[in-house]
């Protein structure tokens, strides 16, 4: 099984916690430029996700949604049926409802528009406490 993490990491958090993934191909989303409240980000690395049977998308909370920049990646895709795939948002607010959950909810809209479908999705909250815990059993779940 090809397996692959697709991510855009602005900060550095969501790309922290990718590096922390072993067995996966690591392709990152890049624009001319990491300003959030460019409207339709120019693209510059859209990684091609089409000889991959298991997919993990990832992604930052920009603005208590998803960052424009991933949204832009994630509406080129073609169909996904199936793959195998799972997301996670990384993001700073103490509660996922502040942004986490519209996140998760608003990239399974476009992915399902894509035939593809959710196995599962995690909300990492940088500022917790449990970001470890989080964070390890999201990788023991995903593998």
């Amino acid at each position: 099984m090809k397996k692959a993490i697709v991510y855009y990491s602005k900060t550095g958090n969501t790309k922290s916690v990718t590096e922390r993934f072993s067995g996966f191909d690591l392709l990152q989303i890049k624009a001319q430029s990491d300003n959030p409240n460019i409207y339709k980000p120019l693209l510059t690395e859209l990684p091609d996700v089409r000889d991959y049977d298991y997919l993990v998308f990832a992604s930052p909370v920009h603005g208590f949604q998803l960052c424009k920049i991933t949204r832009a990646y994630l509406n080129t895709l073609g169909d996904l049926s199936g793959k195998t795939i799972d997301l996670y948002i990384t993001h700073q607010f103490p509660f996922a409802f502040l942004g986490g959950n519209q996140t998760l909810k608003q990239m399974k809209k476009i992915i399902e528009a894509k035939n593809g479908e959710i196995r599962f999705m995690t909300s990492v909250n940088w500022g917790s406490k449990k970001r470890e815990e989080v964070i390890k059993e999201m990788i023991k779940q995903y593998l």
